[in-house]
């Protein structure tokens, strides 16, 4: 098949890029010939690019960034058989009116499914979800041929490791308690729950407790929306740092680690380094107000290390060692549909939780987490998900 994809460039950190970087080498070994057209992290010209030893043909946006422009004239240069977007389905346009096979994989964040979602895959072939409970949203919506495809994990290099190795590598204390944020600094109200947590942590403080808070992000919002962790912290009274100050008396005085920002704007942290990352935590906090998937969830329990996430959208299914915390109260969302609203004392009785884990119960959740991300590894993915998807598709071009 002549497949032509949509995302961030696989070179991004982007939960839309990254997939690709390691989909598309085993889509080219499957037989498959590949073009992308990513909306982040490419402009300017055609050209083919190695990307893990696959012949990938990448072309530009135009005017538009996500190609509503252009999107068809791209695919009839190609010639391809199918065209499958990786994003938020709702920032294309009328592409299921277009002359092509389109099938959008995309996530669903909100309770119902927002109708801006519904309305952007109309007369789309085959729509592409990330998981169980979105397939079941878009079954009530009347998508019965909603697909369930995933995505995955690299479960050969997200593996288990030595924490005070992995602490030392990174420049992080060896002998105290540290949980940790990985996500991205880029939405008001902050659907990862930044706030929150931090509001939680301070509380876990002051009743006495010790530890480091590590949050692996940027201190400033990376898009036009986000917060700004040095004003939240402020008035919290939260000293911080990150892990290239030069100061050795703010390390020392530091309750919240960020990595270092150079690193961090980017995109220098690879997927090596961030598993080293999630073996250093004690726990993955991640109780974000809502998910479409949530990688770093299965990055982290494929690494072995327990999660706390909240009971809803996607991150029930996905949570396999640790804690699902109820949502404190439902909120609304602009894009039309529910999340919900972390609740601080529960995030201050989680840190205590996995403050209190034993050496045998750390093993225990260590082997649960990496069984359940082992489901989720592309290798695994590719031959149970997507190779039947495409035979499928290709069927019907003969």
């Amino acid at each position: 098949m002549r497949i032509m994809v949509t995302g961030a460039s696989p070179w991004t950190k982007s939960g839309y890029g990254k997939p690709w970087m390691y989909l598309l080498p085993r889509l080219a070994e499957a037989g498959h010939e590949l073009a992308m057209c990513p909306f982040y992290g490419w402009r300017g010209a055609v050209a083919t690019v190695d990307i893990g030893g696959a012949d990938v043909k990448f072309y530009p946006p135009a005017k538009n960034q996500f190609f509503n422009d252009i999107i068809d004239l791209h695919a009839a240069d190609f010639e391809a058989d199918v065209v499958i977007t990786m994003q938020d389905a709702w920032t294309l346009g009328g592409w299921g009116q277009k002359d092509f096979t389109w099938c959008p994989n995309f996530p669903v964040d909100t309770q119902p499914v927002s109708k801006a979602i519904l309305n952007a895959i109309e007369g789309c072939h085959t729509p592409l979800v990330n998981t169980r409970w979105a397939q079941r949203e878009l079954f009530e919506a009347g998508w019965m041929n909603a697909h369930y495809l995933p995505y995955g994990v690299d479960c050969n290099i997200f593996t288990p490791g030595d924490k005070a190795a992995a602490r030392e590598r990174l420049g992080l204390p060896a002998d105290v308690f540290i949980p940790g944020m990985v996500a991205a600094n880029s939405s008001f109200p902050s659907r990862k729950s930044f706030p929150e947590v931090l509001q939680a942590w301070k509380r876990w403080l002051d009743a006495g407790n010790d530890g480091l808070l590590y949050i692996h992000t940027t201190v400033t919002s990376k898009r036009d929306s986000g917060i700004q962790f040095e004003k939240v912290l402020g008035t919290l009274g939260l000293d911080w740092s990150s892990l290239d100050d030069p100061d050795p008396e703010r390390v020392a005085r530091a309750k919240v680690m960020f990595p270092p920002q150079y690193r961090m704007w980017c995109g220098a942290v690879d997927d090596p380094e961030l598993a080293d990352i999630y073996r250093a935590m004690d726990v993955l906090l991640e109780p974000s107000m809502a998910e479409g998937f949530g990688i770093p969830i299965v990055e982290a329990q494929a690494c072995g290390t327990p999660v706390v996430t909240l009971n809803i959208t996607a991150m029930p299914e996905l949570t396999f060692a640790g804690l699902c915390l109820e949502p404190l109260q439902p909120a609304w969302e602009t894009e039309g549909g529910w999340r919900g609203v972390a609740g601080i004392a529960d995030i201050v009785d989680a840190l205590d939780w996995a403050n209190g884990l034993t050496d045998a119960e750390h093993a225990s959740l260590a082997f649960v987490g990496r069984e359940g991300a082992l489901d989720f590894d592309f290798d695994l993915e590719v031959e149970r998900d997507w190779l039947p998807l495409l035979a499928e598709l290709e069927a019907e071009k003969c």
